[in-house]
This record gives structure tokens, sequence and C-alpha cells, in this order.
């Protein structure tokens, strides 16, 4: 499935099935159900993938507060692993302050028991799309 978010597909984040579930201003809530292959050798999620769903979310957190229909290109990216995360995976993420051009962000990662089990915080530059 094809999916646009503020005007934009991500071919990497449907390919990963990350999909957001809520959309507020300046908050969102993703969600990824594991598969096999978004695992490593303990059958924990990926960190690569977990710093994709933290990643997007947080984007899209930065996205949603401007209701900006271009992209959030990350600029840092700080994250914090506690727990191995397993099955389905809830991120909810957040503008913590909102600049002239960067958007401070947070994401947290809760398994399907609601443990935290990965944080990151991100900075973030609204790029509009080449016409």
């Amino acid at each position: 499935m094809q999916r646009k978010y503020f005007g934009v597909h991500v071919p990497f984040i449907d390919h990963l099935g990350i999909e957001a579930v809520e959309i507020a201003p300046g908050e969102v809530e993703s969600r990824l159900i594991l598969e096999p292959h978004l695992c490593n050798p303990l059958g924990n999620a990926h960190g690569g993938v977990l710093m994709s769903i933290l990643d997007f979310t947080m984007a899209m957190s930065a996205k949603s507060l401007a209701k900006h229909h271009g992209v959030g290109v990350t600029i840092d990216m700080s994250t914090t692993f506690m727990k191995g995360a397993k099955d389905e995976l809830i991120v909810r993420g957040k503008v913590l302050k909102s600049g002239r051009s960067i958007q401070f962000c947070e994401a947290i990662v809760y398994d399907r028991m609601g443990d935290m089990c990965t944080k990151a915080m991100g900075s973030f530059k609204l790029v509009d799309l080449p016409l």
C-alpha cells in the first residue's frame, strides 16, 4: 500500500510497514507490527528499524505542527535503547520546541505491554519539495 503523509510518499517507510495512526498538531503516534525480517538474531526489533520509526515519527510531528507538505530532514538524532522490542510497536512523538526553521522533537517506542523500549531526540528542518 502506498501511503502519503502531508502529500509525500516515502517508499522506505512503506517497505518497513510503518504507519502513522494518529496525527495532531505537533504530536504523532505510529505503529509497526514486527515481521521476522525486521528483527535481530535475538528476535527483537533491529536497532536500525527502531531508529527509522523514531525518525519518521519525529519528522511527522514536526510536519504536523507546521502543516508542512514537504520533507522533514533529520539534522541530528540521539537514541537510547533500554529494552528489546518485540511484536507490535507503538511510537509516540512530539515537538518539544518549534524554531523558525528547525523543529526539536522526541519520540518513544513502547511494546505491546506498554513498556518503554527506546527513546530518541532529534532536530528536523522542514524542506519544500522541488517543483
